[in-house]
């Protein structure tokens, strides 16, 4: 393995062995979601040194203080701005990485995209930018969905442990304001589907 995907595992390392988890999870789902649209094969041309650029959303957390770290309480106003850095913090950890290895352009765009994108919401109230609708890339759309569906399962950060059913229905509740609703559609639909398919076995 090359050094500068050495780097990225040492700093991803760096983070909370929760958070890690939530990355991993995150990134799986992101694989389930693109498996749902037919689009599986996605990820095999991002692939680099055989990583993945979907496991790395929240890379950027290394970064925050440690009292921001894997928060389990709600922020106050001047901690949640401070918080919103990591998406920024996640782009730097990529482009300075694109640099390093330039033979990882593919793979550092998709994590860039991924990491800096992923808390935009599809009515553009979302930051960092603001985007809205198709502005937003397409898999930061897609991991904006399987970013919140893992912590509402999971109950990872400032998220309560949901059922299947319960952190479905919350995604379906904001479709269309915080998530693109082709996305949740095809996720929720098929989701649902397979659920009723396990209870049958």
């Amino acid at each position: 393995m090359k050094d500068a995907a050495k780097t990225l595992i040492n700093i991803m390392n760096r983070l909370p062995k929760t958070s890690i988890w939530h990355n991993m999870e995150t990134g799986q789902y992101m694989r389930v979601i693109l498996r749902m649209l037919d689009m599986k094969h996605l990820e095999k041309s991002l692939m680099w040194e055989g990583l993945s650029p979907f496991d790395f959303h929240d890379i950027g957390k290394v970064l925050l203080p440690v009292e921001l770290n894997d928060y389990r309480a709600l922020y106050s106003d001047e901690q949640r701005l401070r918080a919103m850095a990591h998406v920024d913090y996640g782009q730097h950890v990529f482009s300075r990485m694109r640099e390093q290895a330039p033979e990882a352009a593919d793979f550092c765009f998709a994590a860039e995209q991924i990491a800096l994108y992923h808390h935009e919401c599809f009515d553009g109230s979302g930051y960092p930018d603001g985007l809205a609708g198709k502005e937003i890339p397409f898999l930061a759309r897609v991991c904006a969905v399987a970013n919140s569906f893992t912590g509402l399962r999971s109950g990872h950060g400032v998220f309560t442990r949901n059922s299947v059913v319960k952190s479905l229905d919350a995604i379906a509740k904001r479709s269309g304001t915080f998530f693109d609703p082709d996305i949740v559609d095809v996720f929720v639909k098929h989701t649902r589907l397979e659920q009723i398919g396990r209870a049958h076995v």
